[in-house]
């Protein structure tokens, strides 16, 4: 049995169902026809804000649900070594995140190379998100950056502004919140348009709308973040 450390968790709510598609529907429909047997070969780019652990995390805790298993291995995360990689072709899915983070450590490309080459012998799946495709990546070894070239490859590109509010409405009615068009637009006007931040400040207003016992208005909005 493959054991990560401990501090490597996926986050239950991280899910295809509350994933925005926006612009990449082609990328989340592709994803969501893996199957224990279907042995893809996928390499998603893109920003950092464009969402791409999300898709990561959604895509294992789908294979989870199945039964079918399935390893998450944030590659910035320091507690991971290159030997984790061993054995790891056992597993019906191996989804790599922040490729770029082990980039010219010749360690980790070349146990993502064995990694590679093992997966395609056991016709397994393998899923690789980074921050650039992999031509123009910093990968010394030239056999492994040609072996993730030759993926499938998307681009995963990041929410307009539009997409950002509908992505707020649709994360407050799950938390059972309402949160008028004008209310988000304002929360995008005058605050961060990270993703990543902006749930966070939805954090901020689902625990305060319930304290206060208010509904969420624009008012409340500029007394919860002191605008």
């Amino acid at each position: 049995m493959l054991q990560l450390p401990l501090n490597v968790q996926l986050n239950d709510n991280a899910n295809f169902d509350n994933f925005l598609s926006g612009d990449n529907l082609q990328l989340v429909e592709k994803l969501t026809k893996l199957t224990a047997t279907s042995a893809e070969f996928i390499f998603v780019w893109g920003s950092a804000e464009s969402g791409k652990t999300h898709l990561a995390q959604a895509l294992c805790n789908h294979f989870n649900q199945q039964a079918w298993s399935a390893a998450y291995l944030p590659l910035a995360n320091r507690d991971l070594s290159a030997e984790i990689l061993d054995g790891m072709s056992v597993m019906e899915l191996v989804c790599i995140d922040d490729l770029a983070s082990v980039e010219k450590d010749k360690a980790w490309e070349e146990g993502l190379f064995d990694l590679y080459n093992n997966l395609k012998l056991e016709q397994k799946n393998l899923v690789v998100f980074s921050a650039s495709p992999p031509a123009k990546s910093s990968i010394k070894l030239a056999d492994l950056k040609s072996r993730l070239s030759a993926m499938e490859i998307y681009k995963i590109e990041p929410l307009n502004d539009e997409q950002k509010i509908t992505l707020l409405q649709k994360r407050a009615a799950n938390r059972g919140m309402d949160v008028p068009a004008d209310v988000a637009k304002f929360i995008l006007s005058r605050q961060s348009r990270s993703v990543s931040d902006l749930i966070d400040i939805l954090d901020q207003i689902d625990h305060s709308s319930m304290v206060l016992q208010r509904k969420v208005t624009i008012p409340l909005i500029k007394e919860i973040l002191d605008l």
